[in-house]
């Protein structure tokens, strides 16, 4: 491989090491630094780094890209929603690759997400510790999952497989909103498309599956979020800047929402975020960005990214490069990893 030698930073946890010995095999050095990274940080360790396996919360922001550039040549992020955490357009400007690991962690978000939607759907929460039932009233009981009406924004891999455990296993109602009607798992699940405010008015939980872009920041906004009827469950398990946090507030305080699910938060500099854990905390479920943490899904996010750092180091183009890369792979391989 061409121009192999040097080093390569990896950050994150929840990595195996065994994963990272084919890049040892090929004669690079490993720089494992203590998490959290700081953008300080960051700049330091990336110094002399040919490639950054991105695992970790850290901000690849453009002084931290900009600062190694005369030796970064692709940044390898483990996960799909790489939009946060790298500042690609910069990458492209200083011709270093940034690749993600998309359908690596279907079956784990998938999972997650279904979970949650019980979690939130029989208020499991608000019983544990062996804590008595308060009921006052017989509308108060929750419902079986085959009784609510579920609509999915976004029908990519992971709203997909969503769609799979809820209607062949649970027998749900489910109808979608995405940006292409798929009309094989229509036919496939029974699954109905709808315009996203239709969806919205229809939908006894709504689940948030999209990736956040430049048109979906926000999408589920005011607009849409006004369109829910009375006692809403709103789960996301994408970014949480798909939701727009101002809207959610008002439809919490009008109690269209009664209960709000995220998988990962806004930050502390948003007010309208601050001002949802104030006033409405008791009806957040927020977990870390855990979704698509699992052992197996782990796995195979190392060892694609694993594949296009070789692979970007070696042909300087990755199946899975985004961005302006995206799609430039004359001459790759294409591995199955």
């Amino acid at each position: 491989m061409a121009g192999k030698a040097g080093t390569i930073l990896v950050t994150g946890a929840g990595i195996d090491p065994s994963l990272l010995e084919p890049l040892l095999d090929l004669g690079f050095d490993l720089r494992r630094p203590r998490q959290p990274l700081s953008e300080n940080r960051l700049v330091h360790e990336l110094k002399g780094a040919v490639a950054y396996l991105h695992g970790g919360e850290e901000r690849a922001t453009a002084r931290a890209l900009e600062s190694a550039a005369h030796t970064l040549k692709v940044v390898a992020f483990l996960g799909v929603g790489y939009e946060n955490f790298i500042d690609v357009a910069r990458a492209d400007e200083l011709g270093i690759v940034v690749t993600n690991t998309p359908g690596a962690a279907t079956d784990s978000v998938a999972e997650f997400t279904v979970g949650q939607i019980f979690l939130a759907n029989r208020r499991i929460f608000e019983h544990l510790g062996n804590r008595l039932p308060d009921w006052t009233s017989p509308e108060e009981l929750p419902h079986n999952l085959r009784r609510r009406k579920i609509g999915i924004v976004g029908m990519g891999s992971i709203g997909t497989r969503i769609a799979e455990m809820l209607t062949m296993a649970f027998g749900a109602e489910v109808a979608y909103y995405s940006r292409t009607p798929k009309k094989d798992v229509e036919e496939r699940l029974g699954i109905t498309f709808l315009p996203l405010h239709e969806l919205a008015e229809n939908s006894d939980i709504l689940v948030v599956m999209v990736p956040l872009t430049e048109k979906t920041n926000p999408m589920i906004d005011a607009g849409v979020l006004a369109r829910l009827r009375p006692g809403t469950i709103l789960v996301n398990t994408a970014r949480p800047a798909v939701v727009d946090p101002g809207a959610l507030h008002l439809c919490m305080a009008e109690g269209r929402v009664s209960l709000a699910v995220f998988d990962g938060f806004y930050g502390p500099d948003c007010a309208s975020a601050n001002r949802l854990l104030a006033d409405f905390g008791h009806r957040l479920l927020v977990t870390g960005h855990i979704a698509s943490h699992t052992r197996e899904a782990m796995d195979r996010m190392v060892c694609q990214a694993v594949a296009s750092i070789e692979n970007v180091l070696e042909h300087g183009a990755d199946k899975h490069a985004v961005g302006n890369r995206a799609g430039r792979v004359p001459g790759v391989p294409r591995n199955n990893s």
